[in-house]
């Protein structure tokens, strides 16, 4: 296999560090995102140490931070002239009402917005990329179908962490929809992974659980690594994959009006970003 290049987010922990590692160890660069750098160090060192791959960088980003997502986009095209793989990995679950740097939910912030902008801002080095491959991370609490286009923060609603984090997930599905129309004869393949219910620091908020039987975030990390990697994914856009197989979604995540309605509000919020 071909090494590749990727850029993944959210790789000091849990799912993403998982990715990372088993990434590495199949010999593709990657370049990782973490918010403190003495933690983005230590990962860097351990991912090398493992895999004993010594193509492993970072770029420090809180990506609750939309000017620091515009900086991390603008920092990678600076030193990268491609890159074959985009993996929107990192998320957040907060249960409490919290706010992003940009006064924004979120939840809605760091799991959707985040990675919708990166993306966009990284569309003119994957288009330099022959084959190159988007993957955005949702989950199966999009089934819960919640889409609140008319109060997408809970602003004018009482606040349920379940609900907005929910909504974020399907709000990824519907951001891939909408890519792969907007992609289409570029080339560039857009997917979403569901990694299941793993071992994950992203529960941290959700009390004491136990965690026997649990699959180990290296379980999660299957479908990121096949999605991004495979020969079989090579030419296919537009898949939801669970344990490195496509699996379907609900019917919402198949609506193309609800797709661009959330890509017009997701606009606003990022616009002067761009």
């Amino acid at each position: 296999m071909t090494p590749k290049k990727i850029l993944i987010t959210g790789a000091t922990s849990g799912i993403g560090k998982a990715a990372a590692m088993g990434l590495a160890r199949m010999g593709h660069t990657i370049v990782f995102t973490a918010r403190d750098e003495s933690k983005a160090i230590s990962t860097r060192d351990e991912l090398i140490k493992i895999s004993s791959n010594k193509d492993i960088e970072f770029i420090l980003a809180d990506l609750s931070s939309l000017a620091q997502v515009k900086k991390l986009a603008e920092e990678y095209a600076s030193t990268n002239q491609t890159l074959d793989v985009l993996i929107n990995n990192a998320g957040v679950w907060e249960m409490e009402r919290k706010f992003s740097a940009d006064n924004i939910e979120m939840n809605f912030a760091v799991n959707h917005l985040a990675p919708f902008l990166l993306t966009l801002l990284l569309l003119p080095t994957l288009y330099r990329t022959k084959g190159a491959r988007i993957i955005n991370t949702s989950s199966m609490a999009h089934r819960r179908n919640i889409l609140q286009l008319d109060d997408i923060e809970f602003n004018h609603s009482t606040y349920d962490g379940v609900k907005s984090y929910s909504q974020s997930k399907l709000c990824n599905l519907l951001f891939s929809l909408k890519l792969v129309d907007a992609l289409a004869g570029t080339g560039v393949t857009v997917n979403t992974v569901h990694p299941g219910y793993v071992k994950s620091n992203l529960f941290k908020n959700m009390g004491d659980r136990d965690w026997n039987n649990v699959p180990d975030a290296a379980d999660g990390a299957r479908s990121t690594i096949f999605a991004a990697t495979s020969y079989e994914m090579e030419q296919l856009s537009g898949k939801y994959i669970y344990h490195e197989r496509e699996d379907q979604p609900i019917p919402q995540a198949y609506d193309k009006i609800a797709a661009q309605k959330v890509w017009d509000l997701s606009m606003a919020y990022v616009s002067r970003f761009l």
